[in-house]
């Protein structure tokens, strides 16, 4: 019987990935649902420590990782993120597993083998490598685009950017002082450059900054309409599929 705490705000996904633990494992015990880093915490100290901890990256009060700065861990963890800029290959390394939401059955049962193989072998996951890592995140992610003009150069500081889009096939940059100016990357490239505290994909035809955003309308529960400040040319949506992601964002 393999011992489980899920760590998750999200209602359904939480609910989904019970539902797949069990059906991949019948004596799988679901020990608790939780869903702040707060609880999860004074969870921990008050039980005896699971198998294993299904972990979100996102929660309601901040990042998860908090969790391990405030209180000892000594389970195996399987991290699931609807971002993977968190580098990645630092989980791969340091960590049991990780998982893209919405969480896939086969790759969940490939996860819950590598649990079983670590936890025969007796072999202990380096979490403090892991946050180390990830503290150190930031430094990875992209400070400046190099952008040609009529054959000059122009350097755009990130931070000066209000928004990237695509168009006609093409990727394009709009800074703070509403320039626009053709990039040599896809939007999907570019996603992986950019701080997510910062930016947000909102759709397949824009990302975000946070500091562009000028007015939020929702237009119903699922829908939401964004105007940045430089306008965008065409009308800024959510998507359905984002919705939740994005008013996590915002709460940040």
């Amino acid at each position: 019987m393999i011992s489980t705490l899920i760590i998750e705000d999200e209602e359904r996904a939480a609910s989904r990935l019970e539902m797949l633990l069990k059906r991949l494992d019948p004596e799988i015990e679901i020990l608790s649902i939780i869903d702040t880093v707060s609880s999860a915490v004074k969870w921990i100290e008050n039980h005896p420590q699971p198998d294993l901890i299904m972990l979100d990256i996102q929660l309601g009060d901040g990042l998860s990782f908090d969790i391990f700065r405030k209180t000892r861990v000594d389970s195996y963890v399987i991290f699931t993120t609807a971002y993977d800029e968190y580098a990645i290959k630092a989980f791969e390394v340091n960590s049991i597993d990780y998982l893209m939401k919405p969480v896939d059955e086969i790759k969940l049962s490939n996860s819950l083998r590598k649990y079983r193989q670590f936890h025969e072998a007796a072999q202990k996951i380096n979490l403090e490598k892991l946050l180390e890592t990830l503290e150190n995140r930031t430094d990875k992610f992209k400070k400046r685009f190099v952008v040609s003009i009529a054959n000059k150069i122009r350097i755009v500081d990130t931070s000066s950017t209000a928004f990237f889009y695509s168009k006609d096939k093409n990727t394009f940059l709009c800074s703070m002082d509403n320039h626009h100016y053709p990039l040599d990357f896809s939007l999907d490239q570019i996603e992986h450059m950019l701080n997510p505290e910062l930016f947000f994909r909102v759709n397949r035809q824009f990302i975000i900054s946070f500091q562009s955003i000028a007015r939020i309308d929702i237009l119903s529960k699922s829908r939401i309409k964004i105007e940045t400040n430089p306008k965008a040319e065409t009308e800024i949506l959510v998507s359905s599929a984002r919705t939740s992601d994005f008013r996590m964002w915002l709460d940040k």
